[in-house]
């Protein structure tokens, strides 16, 4: 983890150093409902820093970092919308962003670059000159309430970059807990306690479920079991559903390679769900299938004590009449010598679907077996 690579009393340091720390901002800090909202979308993110340095190879690193495309969507979209703002730009209005990047080093005669080197005293200047393991700093609330800023900074522009790229991965998931807090609680602000209580009733599984879905499918065996939550409207759909049975009973070929094999397949897992429970009611032959040209994303991990696998990827109807991306989440449950199947996925022609995943992703994140 990325605090293990500074020193531990560094953000009592540097908060008593920084500029803004003075007495007053602190009292503001310290309460923000004196603050305004931040403002934006939770994917717009600025960057700030001097123009040369955005155009050199630390505005590249950081680009890669957080302009990434999203792997297991139809089409390109990043992580974040980056903006890139001069210093001398950073005006009142923008400092409510939401996501602010603010890079700079000791490096380069600028005017952009003393006026981000003035938000440091003349003592915090000299300690960042003088240890190269501090090169990071982070401030909630310090413009707006709700607002996540990052400060990225080095003697040199050489040692800047090299930290950055060493550190990408932790870089980004400062920003992507913030912004999983901030999904969930927009769409779990309402929830729909009727099917919840109901499905923890039936199948004995917890889930938070957003206003607006409702219980399509309902199906409890000895066995066999299946429920389906869905949201319909005019220009998308939304779509969770859960399956599972005992394992030891399975007539499923190839259950076993998914959580031992080093390249896990979910497809026929997949195909024999819905060919079961998600077949067009007036063309039963037309099921969902997954696009095999693109290659699915998995992860391993450990869940509660379970193993399981993340899939990424996307689905299409078997006449090909449509498609979309797909997150799911297969668990083998040893002490119910239970296999479990989460699935959510969104139907959305010509619309963009990152939105769409991160409240499904929120979703699956929130089912406890």
């Amino acid at each position: 983890m990325i605090n293990r690579l500074i020193k531990s009393n560094f953000i009592l340091f540097l908060c008593l150093m920084f500029v803004s720390c003075d007495d007053k901002s602190q009292s503001i800090t310290s309460n923000s409902s004196f603050l305004p909202n931040a403002s934006g979308e939770n994917n717009e993110m600025l960057l700030v820093m001097d123009s040369t340095k955005f155009k050199g190879k630390i505005g590249r690193s950081l680009l890669q970092t957080y302009s990434s495309f999203i792997t297991g969507l139809p089409q390109p979209e990043t992580k974040y919308d980056l903006r890139f703002i001069k210093p001398r730009k950073f005006n009142n209005i923008l400092k409510y962003a939401k996501n602010i990047v603010i890079a700079f080093t000791l490096e380069g005669k600028s005017i952009d670059s003393e006026i981000l080197r003035k938000n440091f005293n003349n003592e915090s200047l000299d300690k960042i000159e003088n240890d190269s393991s501090l090169f990071y700093f982070v401030r909630r609330d310090q413009y707006a309430k709700g607002q996540l800023v990052l400060y990225l900074f080095s003697k040199t522009d050489e040692g800047l970059f090299n930290k950055i790229e060493k550190n990408k991965s932790s870089l980004l998931k400062f920003f992507d807990d913030e912004l999983d807090k901030r999904v969930s609680r927009e769409i779990f602000s309402k929830t729909e306690k009727n099917i919840s209580q109901k499905i923890e009733k039936d199948h004995n599984i917890k889930v938070k479920i957003p206003f607006g879905y409702d219980l399509a499918k309902n199906i409890i065996s000895e066995n066999m079991n299946f429920f389906w939550l869905r949201q319909l409207d005019p220009e998308y759909e939304k779509n969770i559903y859960v399956f599972y049975e005992d394992y030891s009973k399975t007539k499923i070929d190839g259950l076993n390679k998914i959580f031992h094999s080093t390249e896990p397949d979910v497809s026929p897992l997949r195909n024999f769900i819905s060919k079961k429970f998600l077949i067009d009611s007036e063309k039963t032959n037309i099921f969902m299938d997954i696009q095999s040209i693109f290659p699915i994303n998995y992860e391993k991990i450990n869940l509660n004590g379970n193993l399981a696998v993340i899939s990424k990827g996307l689905w299409k109807l078997s006449d090909i009449s449509a498609g979309g991306p797909f997150h799911s989440i297969t668990v083998y449950n040893s002490k119910l010598d239970r296999i479990y199947y989460i699935e959510g996925y969104v139907y959305a022609p010509g619309s963009k679907k990152r939105e769409f995943m991160q409240e499904i992703s929120s979703i699956l994140k929130t089912f406890e077996l």
